[in-house]
């Protein structure tokens, strides 16, 4: 499946809608990066890309982020189950999307 790349008038509607400063980024993920670094109840984390992921999920609030991140990793701590064997070919989750 070929996804197709936004044009740039839509990459600055995209960047405009989630608060994205392309001056700030890099720092923002490096703040959180930070500050995971210092939470000892979570695991080591150090992918750019998917703290950019929740950066832009967060709207680029850092406390909305690190809300995100802290849920996130407790959640798959608690239920690890739910974070797993999540393959869409299996018969139980294509039942589940057909109610969808």
């Amino acid at each position: 499946m070929l996804l197709i790349q936004p044009t740039e008038e839509m990459s600055k509607q995209i960047r405009m809608e989630l608060n994205e400063n392309v001056a700030t980024r890099d720092k923002d993920v490096e703040v959180i990066k930070e500050w995971l670094s210092k939470q000892p109840h979570l695991p080591q984390f150090d992918d750019d890309y998917r703290i950019m992921t929740f950066l832009r999920g967060s709207k680029f609030s850092l406390e909305k982020c690190k809300k995100k991140l802290d849920m996130y990793f407790t959640m798959r701590t608690a239920i690890p189950e739910f974070f797993c064997n999540r393959d869409i070919t299996r018969p139980e989750l294509r039942d589940i999307t057909k109610l969808m």
